[in-house]
């Protein structure tokens, strides 16, 4: 079960101080501070994919207006942003060829596969042998799930949440606060950064970001193995490089694409299209602790403890 105690974002305050700017908080004022999606993004329950719980109060978006823009030029994301809940990254329709930006076509496409552990599951995705296996064997039921005993979601799995974000944005990098139980992400966005060589893989890897054009591209790598892409469990490996666009289309819009690029779970690089929207005052980013009702319920054994997968690599 969530907790949403406050409105701090204790977690964060260092990224936050960091990266905020008179500029940034001009472009909130501007209409800048949203959360978007262009589906609703319904608050969910313990494990980020639970029954919803009743949504905070909406106040209505004033008319949109144009991009707001760093001192550099370039559009600023910054502001609260309903990001779309995505539990099932392979819904119907969603899933679009990163060239062309249309449904993508694969052998085997539907077929249900009976052997599953849960066998409503289909060949949703052009999984490899390595990938179709990971995907019949999910079973957070008898095996547990990483994200029921509060461990980190994943980068794919925190922007798939549905609670929203706040994003701290200056010319030199970006900093996503998620809502979700308290992290954050940070993305430097200068040409001259780079990450050291000795740094760990990690649940949420490591990105850098880059313009091309108005359009910020994230690249995040370097991941640990450990999470899924989504609620539903979509698998990923090591491997995997994933990419994120994001185009501030107005005051009140982020056009968001995801594109799935791992060579050992899927046979085709994938995508999915999202719509951000702004969020306005008084909704505000909160406190969220998984730990405060699901360490007890780990104890009592209502929630399976989850163990580290030996099939990482």
């Amino acid at each position: 079960m969530r907790i949403r105690v406050n409105s701090t974002v204790y977690r964060a305050t260092a990224v936050a101080l960091l990266l905020a700017s008179p500029a940034m908080l001009s472009a909130q004022r501007r209409g800048g501070s949203a959360q978007g999606g262009g589906q609703a993004a319904p608050p969910a329950g313990p494990r980020g994919g639970g029954p919803p719980s009743a949504p905070r109060g909406r106040t209505p978006l004033p008319p949109a207006g144009p991009t707001p823009r760093m001192a550099n030029g370039k559009p600023d994301l910054s502001g609260l942003w309903a990001n779309p809940y995505t539990p099932n990254m392979a819904r119907n329709g969603t899933v679009l060829d990163p060239e062309t930006r249309k449904p993508l076509t694969f052998a085997r496409q539907g077929e249900k596969l009976t052997d599953a552990v849960d066998a409503t599951r289909t060949f949703d995705l052009p999984y490899t042998d390595w990938g179709l296996k990971q995907w019949k064997g999910y079973d957070p039921v008898n095996k547990g799930d990483y994200a029921g005993t509060c461990l980190p979601f994943g980068m794919s799995r925190n922007i798939n949440s549905p609670h929203g974000l706040q994003i701290i944005h200056n010319p030199d990098a970006l900093a996503f606060l998620f809502e979700q139980n308290t992290w954050f992400h940070w993305v430097p966005t200068r040409a001259d950064f780079k990450w050291p060589e000795d740094l760990p893989e990690s649940w949420n890897g490591l990105s850098t970001g880059r313009w091309d054009g108005d359009t910020l591209v994230i690249e995040t790598s370097g991941f640990n193995g450990y999470t899924k892409l989504d609620t539903n469990g979509h698998p990923h490996s090591k491997e995997m490089k994933m990419t994120n666009t994001f185009k501030r289309l107005d005051t009140n819009t982020i056009e968001h694409t995801v594109t799935v690029h791992d060579p050992k779970a899927y046979t085709h690089d994938w995508m999915n299209l999202r719509t951000w929207r702004a969020r306005a005052y008084p909704d505000v980013i909160m406190e969220y602790s998984c730990e405060e009702n699901n360490l007890q319920s780990i104890m009592e054994g209502a929630i399976k403890m989850w163990k580290p997968p030996t099939d990482v690599d």
